[in-house]
């Protein structure tokens, strides 16, 4: 590989570090987190975009409420929406800004949809994604730049 390859690569890899560094931060657990509301309502509609967690939307509230992916496992990539879709739930929620909010527990009743330990565990994976990612490319970085052995014959 060419040397500004090189560095292009270590520099995406030292940017992977530092967004990774700065999410282990910035991760609260969830009995450290302040400014939990409750919240309850119907849901109306349930959003699942082709990447990135679900979302869903409630009658008469503007704001849209970020969900799991593993949330969406169960109910987006199954058609299991239609179950959820029109019932009354409570929510626990933190506002991330003045539309959309971090959904920490989602209860229909009695039935524990989303728990908070679901939303950490989404949290830590994508951190360790990061990790993950930049080890990677400092491994291939290392892998094309290897010397080459000689291909002497050996004199045994």
């Amino acid at each position: 590989m060419s040397k500004s390859t090189n560095i292009i690569l270590a520099i995406l890899s030292l940017l992977f570090i530092f967004i990774g560094i700065k999410s282990l931060q910035h991760s609260k657990p969830y009995a450290e987190l302040t400014g939990i509301e409750s919240i309850e309502g119907i849901i109306l509609k349930l959003h699942c975009p082709y990447k990135g967690a679900a979302a869903l939307s409630l009658k008469d509230k503007a704001q849209t409420f970020n969900l799991s992916l593993k949330f969406k496992g169960q109910y987006c990539e199954n058609d299991n929406f239609q179950s959820i879709i029109g019932k009354t739930v409570q929510l626990k929620a933190q506002r991330m800004n003045n539309d959309y909010y971090q959904v920490y527990e989602l209860k229909e009743q009695d039935n524990i949809i989303l728990s908070p330990q679901e939303v950490e565990s989404d949290r830590s994976s994508s951190t360790f994604g990061l990790f993950f990612l930049a080890f990677l490319l400092i491994a291939l970085i290392a892998y094309k730049n290897r010397k080459k052995l000689s291909k002497e014959p050996r004199t045994d």
